[in-house]
C-alpha cells in the first residue's frame, strides 16, 4: 500500500511497515491444532474433563507447569474493558477503557484501570491491542501511556484517530506509537503470542474481535459485538473466519454479555437507516436529531442522508465535531465543507427546510444541546413550533425520570417528537440472545467467561451456554474484581485470592487510588450532613480560651435552627475544653477528644453527624511575650480531612 499523508492534525500513517499483510500467516504456532484422537482416546479425554464440582481440579495441573494468566484490570460488572494476558516474561493488554464515576465516587470525573501491576512489570509489556474507538475501550490511554513509556498500539485508522483526539496535549499525542492492522488479513506474531483479528459489527466502524494464540491454546475476545447481516456502514461480521478459528482450539472465550437476556436478535442498522432517511426526506421544517457522539455509525448514516437531500448539517458538542472530522479525513463522509458546520447563529438565517441539527442530549446530559433547548437556555437556537426532534437512542437505566422531564419540556414547546417507541429510529449496538448463541456455537470454547456487564446479564449469558450443553464447571463466574484466571493445558482455574489492585480515580488534573484517599470519604460525609468548623482561640501562656469559640458551618442545619444549634455546640465544646485543661491535657489531644465526643453530642441533638473540624490559634495577651516567635507548626493547627473518618 502506498504511503498516504493526510493534511490534518490526526496524521495517520499508512506506511507499509505499519500495515504488513502477513497473508500466509507463516508465524502460526505449529502446535495450534489439537492432536487427532481415536475413538477410545476421545472417550478417555471426555472422561478426564472436569465435569463435577467435587473434582480437585488442581490435580490436573502438570508438575512445574506455568499457566497463561488473564486479569481484568477493571471490574467484571462494568461496561468497559482492559484485559491483561501474561505468560512468563511476556504481557499484552487488550483495550484500555474508562468508566464514568458512579454516585459512590462523588464528583470524580471517571475511573481508569489500575496499572500498578503493569508498572512493576513494564519490561514484559509487548503491546496494547485496541478493538475499537469507543471511550470505554480507549479513554484511559491518555492517562496510562505516558506512565508505561508509550508501548506500541495495534488498531485501526479510525480508532487511532479518535485516540489522538482524546489527548489534551498534542505533544503527548505525537509520542503515540502504533501500527495499523487490517482484520481481513493481518496476523501478528510477537514473542509467545500470536494475534488474529475478525470483523464484528457494533455502532462504530472497524470494530474487531481478537483471537490470541498462547502456549495454552487460544483466548478469543469478542469485544463489543452484534451480528448484523445488513449493516449500513461497515461490512458484516466475519462469521466464516470466526468459525475457522474454532478449528485451532479455543480454550477460553471472553464474551460481551450485554443484552444477552434479550430474546431473538438485535435489529439491523439497515432498518434504522431507512427509517431515519425517510424522516430526513419527508420533513418540511427544521429537523433536530439527538444521539450519542460515540454512535459514529449512526452519525455517518445521518450526515450522508442529509447531504443526499441537500440539507446543511449543524453540529453541537465538541466530541461530535471531533469524530466527524476524523470520519471526513478517512473518507467515511464526503461533503463540501460548507454543508457541515459548527452550530452558530447562522442556523437562524437558513431556510427551515435546509436545516438539520445533529446534537447530543438524548440522555439528558446536563449541558448538552437538546437539554439546554428544552430549558430555553441554548445561546444560538430557540425551538420553533413544529420543529421535528428525532431521538435516536435508548434510555440509560435509572435515567428515565430526567429524560421524561426533558421530553415534557420539549413537548410544551409544540415540537414534533419522534422516539423509538413510535418508529425504528434506534437499535442496540450489542447482540441479543440468538447472536450470543451463534457465536458460542461457532467458537465452541472449552471454557467460557461471561464478561463486560452487571451480574444479571452475565448470569443470563451463563444460562445461554448451559442451554447449548456447555458444562457448568467450565463457565467462569468470578465474584470478586481483579480475580486471576489461570490457563493450563488441561484446566482453567480461578485464583482463590484476587490480585491486589484498586479503583483509580481521575478528578480534574489529579489521579489517586480510592483505598488510600480520604477525599471521597470526606465528600460523602459533607454531602450527607455538612461541615462544622470550630476555632479555639487559646492564650499562648495560660492555655485559657480567649473570647468565644468561633463556629462556622455549611450544609449542616436549616436557617431557623442555626443560632440555637450553634450555641449548644459552642457551649458544650467550651465545657469539654475547660475539663481537659484541668487535666493538663495537651491542646492537640484535647481537640481530638472534643471532636470524638462532639460526634455523639451532635448525633443526640440533630440525629446525624457532619464533618467536624476543630482548630486552634494562639493569641498573645501578655505584653512581655509580644515578640515571642511561635514555631510555624504551632501558629495555626487544623485537623486534616483524613482524621475525620472512623477507623474500621
Amino acid at each position: 500500500m502506498n504511503t498516504t499523508v493526510w493534511n490534518t492534525n490526526v496524521s495517520i500513517d499508512f506506511k507499509p511497515q505499519n500495515n504488513a499483510k502477513n497473508r500466509g500467516r507463516q508465524n502460526h504456532n505449529p502446535n495450534s491444532r489439537p492432536p487427532k484422537l481415536s475413538s477410545e482416546a476421545f472417550i478417555r479425554q471426555k472422561k478426564s474433563e472436569p465435569q463435577s464440582q467435587g473434582t480437585d481440579l488442581r490435580k490436573l495441573i502438570k508438575k512445574d507447569e506455568v499457566p497463561v494468566r488473564v486479569i481484568s484490570l477493571l471490574w467484571f460488572e462494568q461496561v468497559w474493558q482492559c484485559l491483561l494476558v501474561e505468560y512468563k516474561n511476556d504481557i499484552i493488554v487488550v483495550d484500555a477503557g474508562m468508566e464514568f464515576a458512579a454516585n459512590e465516587e462523588l464528583w470524580a470525573d471517571y475511573i481508569i484501570p489500575d496499572i500498578s501491576y503493569l508498572k512493576k512489570n513494564k519490561s514484559k509489556l509487548r503491546w496494547i491491542i485496541i478493538t475499537h474507538g469507543h471511550l470505554d475501550h480507549i479513554w484511559a490511554l491518555r492517562d496510562i501511556l505516558p506512565e508505561l513509556d508509550y508501548p506500541m498500539l495495534y488498531t485501526t485508522p479510525l480508532a487511532i484517530g479518535i485516540i489522538k483526539k482524546t489527548f489534551d496535549d498534542q505533544k503527548k499525542a505525537n509520542l503515540i506509537k502504533y501500527k495499523i492492522v487490517d482484520p481481513d488479513y493481518d496476523f501478528i506474531k510477537l514473542w509467545v503470542f500470536g494475534i488474529e483479528f475478525a470483523r464484528v459489527n457494533h455502532n462504530i466502524p472497524e470494530t474487531m474481535a481478537v483471537s490470541i494464540q498462547t502456549p495454552k491454546w487460544i483466548i478469543f475476545d469478542s469485544a463489543d459485538f452484534k451480528i448484523d447481516h445488513t449493516p449500513s456502514i461497515d461490512r458484516p461480521t466475519d462469521l466464516a473466519k470466526i468459525a475457522r478459528i474454532w478449528t485451532e482450539w479455543v480454550k477460553l472465550y471472553i464474551w460481551d454479555s450485554l443484552w444477552s437476556q434479550n430474546p431473538w436478535r438485535s435489529k439491523s442498522e439497515k432498518v434504522i437507516w431507512e427509517t431515519i432517511e425517510q424522516q430526513i426526506r419527508g420533513v418540511q421544517w427544521r429537523i433536530l436529531i439527538a444521539t450519542f457522539a460515540t454512535n459514529i455509525g449512526r452519525v455517518i448514516q445521518i450526515i450522508n442522508s442529509a447531504i443526499k437531500y441537500n440539507k446543511v448539517i449543524f453540529l453541537s458538542w465538541r466530541s461530535m465535531i471531533n469524530n466527524i472530522d476524523i470520519c471526513q479525513e478517512l473518507g467515511y463522509i464526503n461533503a463540501p465543507k460548507w454543508m457541515i458546520r459548527k452550530l452558530d447563529n447562522d442556523v437562524n438565517n437558513m431556510p427551515d427546510e435546509r436545516v438539520l441539527i445533529l446534537c447530543t442530549g438524548a440522555q439528558w446530559e446536563e449541558f448538552a444541546a437538546l437539554t439546554r433547548m428544552s430549558r430555553w437556555e441554548h445561546p444560538q437556537i430557540q425551538l420553533k413550533k413544529w420543529d421535528t426532534i428525532l431521538m435516536s437512542s435508548s434510555t440509560i437505566p435509572w435515567n428515565e425520570l430526567a429524560i421524561n422531564k426533558m421530553i415534557n419540556d420539549l413537548l410544551s414547546q409544540w415540537v414534533e417528537l419522534v422516539t423509538n417507541s413510535e418508529m425504528d429510529v434506534h437499535t442496540s449496538w450489542h447482540g441479543f440472545a440468538e447472536d450470543h448463541k451463534l457465536f458460542l456455537s461457532l467458537t465452541k470454547p472449552q471454557y467460557f467467561l461471561p464478561f463486560f456487564d452487571e451480574m444479571s446479564h452475565r448470569y443470563a449469558h451463563k444460562k445461554l451456554a448451559l442451554d447449548l450443553w456447555m458444562a457448568e464447571d467450565n463457565i467462569l463466574m468470578p465474584l470478586k474484581n481483579w480475580t486471576v484466571i489461570e490457563m493450563y493445558d488441561d484446566v482453567v482455574l480461578l485464583w482463590d485470592k484476587p490480585i491486589k489492585l484498586d479503583t483509580v480515580m481521575i478528578d480534574g488534573k489529579w489521579q489517586w487510588h480510592m483505598s488510600w484517599e480520604y477525599v471521597i470519604k470526606a465528600r460523602h460525609i459533607m454531602a450527607q450532613s455538612g461541615i462544622v468548623a470550630l476555632i479555639f482561640k487559646v492564650d499562648t501562656k495560660s492555655q485559657e480560651l480567649v473570647w468565644n469559640i468561633q463556629i462556622e458551618s455549611r450544609w449542616f442545619v436549616y436557617s431557623s435552627e442555626v443560632k440555637t444549634i450553634h450555641t449548644q455546640i459552642v457551649e458544650y465544646a467550651r465545657s469539654k475544653y475547660n475539663d481537659n485543661r484541668k487535666k493538663n491535657m495537651d491542646i492537640k489531644d484535647s481537640l481530638k477528644n472534643i471532636k470524638e465526643i462532639l460526634w455523639e453530642y451532635i448525633t443526640k441533638i440533630i440525629g446525624r453527624v457532619p464533618m467536624i473540624m476543630p482548630m486552634f490559634v494562639y493569641i498573645n495577651r501578655d505584653p512581655q511575650l509580644q515578640n515571642w516567635d511561635l514555631p510555624a507548626e504551632e501558629a495555626i493547627v487544623g485537623m486534616t480531612l483524613d482524621e475525620q473518618w472512623y477507623d474500621d
